[in-house]
This record gives structure tokens, sequence and C-alpha cells, in this order.
């Protein structure tokens, strides 16, 4: 995944996080990755996304011998099928009170308990359609704790609809990213130029089917994207912001992105997210969406 890197003289890189403005949130605005076509995304999620454990007896050891550790504790921000405000705790050896039994270190999230009658998921986020919970049995994502970092990680596992985090801090671009905003989704890839200066960004959603617009490092300045006619990509999308998020190069770092106005430092309402399909460190206060549901992230 990208990474929070910034050069000597990178500028405008400083939106902050307490902008961020979760309440306008609704059952609809912000957890609409469903309504994505599973096609579509399905060519984001790689052949080989299988995720690998590591020997279990060794781990479950490792694990069990931890004297100093952290809880991390997802609350349940929105949605529409599970208990708002519901706390998930998870410790090292997984999610309590789990009844996958494991204490393997790893918590997986689906739309079903089960599949070919065992219990494969430690937590179920049910989509609000029972056809789609079926056609989507197995592990969505996974949660799990890194012994050698001390730390909680998540990735999505390549079923289902995706898992996506909402960014609130300048994004170093990496080629083939997957981004939603609003009912609109975005794939960025950068052109086989020296430095890969140009970048072409292409939208999907909302009325539109893969059409993409090619952008300059010295050419074009900061790239606009939203519902604003003036916008370089505008998205005639009335859960968008008139200016969703910004792209922009830097000579030191490359390509960015930046959710909401970098002009007028100002953050969009229902945010920017990217897909996790790499493996990425949860933080304190990270929010992330999967299915039809809203977790914000508190590290104890």
């Amino acid at each position: 995944m990208g990474n929070r890197i910034f050069g000597c003289c990178d500028e405008g890189l400083n939106i902050k996080h307490q902008e961020l403005n979760v309440n306008p949130l609704t059952s609809r605005q912000g957890l609409n990755t469903s309504q994505f076509s599973s096609e579509i995304l399905s060519s984001f999620m790689r052949e080989s996304c299988e995720f690998k454990m590591t020997d279990l007896g060794q781990r479950r050891l490792a694990l069990s011998a931890l004297k100093d550790f952290k809880t991390l504790k997802l609350r349940i921000v929105n949605s529409g099928m599970l208990d708002k405000d519901k706390i998930l705790n998870i410790r090292p050896s997984g999610l309590e009170q789990s009844k996958r039994r494991a204490d393997d270190g790893y918590v997986f999230f689906g739309c079903k308990k089960k599949l070919r009658n065992i219990i494969v998921n430690d937590f179920v986020v049910p989509l609000r359609d029972p056809e789609l919970n079926e056609t989507h049995r197995g592990k969505h994502f996974v949660i799990y704790y890194r012994i050698d970092k001390n730390s909680y990680w998540i990735r999505d596992l390549c079923v289902g609809f995706g898992v996506f985090v909402r960014l609130d801090y300048t994004l170093l671009l990496k080629d083939s990213m997957l981004f939603n905003i609003g009912e609109s989704f975005l794939v960025v890839h950068f052109k086989n130029t020296q430095n890969f200066s140009e970048i072409s960004i292409r939208v999907f959603g909302a009325g539109v089917s893969g059409e993409s617009k090619t952008f300059n490092s010295i050419q074009d300045e900061n790239i606009l994207i939203g519902r604003n006619a003036a916008s370089h990509i505008k998205i005639s999308d009335q859960m968008l912001s008139k200016v969703q998020c910004t792209i922009f190069y830097t000579c030191t770092s490359g390509w960015m992105l930046v959710d909401g106005d970098l002009n007028n430092n100002r953050c969009s309402t229902n945010g920017t997210w990217m897909y996790l399909n790499e493996d990425f460190e949860i933080y304190n206060g990270m929010i992330f969406k999967t299915n039809q549901s809203l977790f914000e992230a508190k590290i104890e």
C-alpha cells in the first residue's frame, strides 16, 4: 500500500485527521461498496491473493508467551445489519469469544459464519440481500497480529465486495490502486515514462464505465476530482463533494492523493476510500468499511 512519506519540497500536505467529518455518514452514504459490480471488482482482485498463514503451532506458542501487548477495539460506527456502537475486542491470540476457537492470532470476517458446515469466520458482517450472503460465502478479509511488529494488520481476501480504508493522510500512489468515492470508483495507472511523470485515471460507476484521462506532472498542477464543473475529472454523483479528492505530483516522492480540496484545505463529506488488497497496518482512529458496515479502530 501507499506510504505516508513526504519530501523536502512537498507542500500543502496539512489536511488534518481532526477535520474529517464522520457524522454525516448514513446507512447509504459511505457504505455502498456492494453497489459496485462484483465482476469489475474481481478484475482488481489478484489471482495470487491467497493469504498464507505461518506455522500455527509455533505461532500459538509465541502468542501465548507475549506479556506486553495492546488490544485492538473495533467499534461499529454505522451498519445496516449490525448493532451500532458494538465493540469487538481483538487480542494477539484473536477475537474474544470467537466460536472458531483457533487462538492463532487471525480474525476472519465474512457474510456467513460457515463454509461447508465448518466455522471459517470469527465475525459475521452480513449483507442486506440474503442471496448475496449465500453467493459470497467464505473469508472476506482478515485482521491479524504481527509479533515482529507488535501491531495489528488488515487485508482483503478477494471474496465479496472488498474492504476499504478511509484516507485521513496524504497517500503515496502506486500503480493500479483502486479507490471508492461515493458511488464511483477510481483506478490509477502510471504511464511508462521517465520518473512515471504521467498518470492515467479511470472512472467506473455513476453512469461512467472505464473512461480515463491522462495527466502530466509538468503541464498539470493539482488534479481535482469531484462533481464541480471546474474539476479536472467531473463525476455526476450527488454523494460526492464539489472537490472529492486531489491528486498531485511532488519532485521527491511522485504522485500523491489526498482526500478533499487541497487548494482550500477542505476535506470531503463522505471520504475517499482505498481498497486494501495488500497488508495494511491498523492505526489508532483508522476507519474502514466492508459490505454495508463502517468500523473505527482504537488501540489500547
